[in-house]
C-alpha cells in the first residue's frame, strides 16, 4: 500500500496552501502488512481520502467480479452433477452413456442459446462456452 497524498500536484492543496496535514482530505492511517500469515512492521500511509476511496472501490469491484465468476462456474458444474445423478437414478441397473451424452449436448446447446439471448439484450460480448465434442 502506497501513499496517495500528492501535495506537489494537488490543485486543492494549491488553493488552500499550508501543509498537507491541513488539507480537509488528508488522513493518516497505520497498516500492518501480513507477511506469510504473520504481522509485519506497521507502516504509516498518508492518504488523500477521495483517491483512496476510488482505489478501494476498484479493488472491491474486482473482487466482486471474481466471486461472480466463481459462482457461475460452480452453478455450471452443479448442472452436470444433477444430470449425472438423474441418469444414474433412472438407470439403476447400469448407466446409459448414450443418453447421458445426448442430454449433455442438449444442455450445452441450451446454455449457448441462453448466452446468445443475453448477448442480444445487453449488447456486450460474452464468453460463449462451446459444447465439448464427444463420440460414441
Amino acid at each position: 500500500m502506497e501513499n496517495t497524498c500528492d501535495s506537489e500536484n494537488c490543485k486543492l492543496f494549491d488553493l488552500l496552501g499550508g501543509t498537507p496535514e491541513q488539507c480537509p482530505n488528508y488522513q493518516e492511517t497505520w497498516w500492518t502488512p501480513q507477511i506469510n500469515g504473520k504481522p509485519g512492521t506497521p507502516i504509516l500511509i498518508k492518504d488523500c481520502a477521495p483517491r483512496r476511496i476510488f482505489i478501494m472501490i476498484q479493488e472491491l469491484y474486482n473482487r466482486m467480479i471474481g466471486i461472480q465468476q466463481a459462482q457461475e462456474k460452480q452453478r455450471d458444474e452443479n448442472i452436470w452433477v444433477q444430470v449425472v445423478a438423474e441418469t444414474i437414478g433412472k438407470n439403476i441397473g447400469g448407466v446409459d452413456l448414450g443418453a447421458f451424452v445426448k442430454e449433455r449436448q442438449r444442455l450445452d446447446r441450451v446454455l449457448k442459446l441462453e448466452q446468445e439471448l443475453e448477448y442480444k439484450k445487453t449488447e456486450e460480448i460474452p464468453e460463449i462456452i462451446e459444447p465439448e465434442e464427444t463420440t460414441n
